[in-house]
C-alpha cells in the first residue's frame, strides 16, 4: 500500500466515523426546538392557511327579474303605478292643513324641488318631474297645552306625480295613496282624478297652495 492510499483509507474512515455523531446531533438539534405554532411535539405542523385577501368573496345570487318586478308591483299604486319617493319626509313643506269632520285629520304637503320652484314662480301647469305628497295623521289635544292638537297615529300618505304625457287621461298627474307603506285598493284609487278635476281643474288639479 502507497502513502497516498493510506491517506485516502484515512480519510474515508474518519468519515465513516463521524456520520453516525452528524445524525445524533441533528436529532438532538430538531428536540431542542420549540415547536411550530398551534402544534405539538410527535404530530405536525398545520398546513398554512391561505392569504384571506386571495379567497374570492361569495356572489350573491341575482334577484330574479320577475321576482324585481312583482315586487315592485305589489309596492305601486293601482292605475297609476306611483310609489312612495324616497326621501320624502326632507322635501320642502308647502302647506299645512287641518281636516274637519268627518276625518278630524292634521294634514301636511310636502314637494320635491321640482314642485317648490314651480310654486315659487307661480308656475301653472306644474312641469314633468314635479312630486307632492301628503301625509295625514289623527289628531289629538297636547297632554302639554290644552288649546293645541297634535298628530297621533298616522293615517295615509298620498302621492301626486307630474307627467303630462304618462298621465295624459288624468290631467297629467298620477296619483298613489299608501297605508302603513303599502298602496290602498283599487276603489280608493278610482275616486282621485274626479275629486281633483271637480274641484281644482283650473288649478293644475292642485289643491294645495304655498304657505306664505
Amino acid at each position: 500500500m502507497t502513502r497516498s492510499h493510506a491517506a485516502t483509507l484515512t480519510l474515508a474512515t474518519v468519515a465513516a466515523l463521524l456520520s453516525p455523531l452528524s445524525a445524533l446531533t441533528a436529532a438532538a438539534a430538531d428536540r431542542s426546538a420549540p415547536p411550530a405554532a398551534g402544534a405539538s411535539r410527535g404530530q405536525p405542523a398545520p398546513a398554512a392557511h391561505a392569504d384571506p385577501a386571495a379567497i374570492p368573496a361569495a356572489v350573491p345570487a341575482a334577484i330574479p327579474a320577475d321576482n324585481a318586478a312583482a315586487h315592485a308591483a305589489a309596492n305601486a299604486s293601482p292605475i297609476y303605478g306611483v310609489t312612495l319617493p324616497e326621501g320624502y319626509r326632507q322635501w320642502q313643506l308647502v302647506a299645512p292643513a287641518l281636516e274637519g269632520e268627518p276625518l278630524n285629520e292634521l294634514r301636511t304637503v310636502v314637494g320635491n324641488p321640482i314642485a317648490i320652484e314651480a310654486y315659487r314662480r307661480g308656475q301653472l301647469p306644474f312641469p314633468d318631474g314635479a312630486v307632492l305628497v301628503k301625509l295625514a295623521w289623527k289628531y289629538t289635544r297636547s297632554a302639554d297645552f290644552a288649546s293645541a292638537l297634535v298628530p297621533a297615529h298616522a293615517t295615509t300618505v298620498q302621492v301626486m306625480v307630474k307627467d303630462a304625457k304618462k298621465y295624459a287621461a288624468s290631467g297629467g298627474w298620477g296619483y298613489g295613496r299608501f297605508i302603513d307603506g303599502k298602496p290602498a285598493d283599487l276603489a280608493q284609487h278610482q275616486t282621485c282624478f274626479a275629486c281633483h278635476a271637480a274641484r281644482v281643474k283650473d288649478r293644475d288639479y292642485v289643491f294645495t297652495r304655498l304657505a306664505p
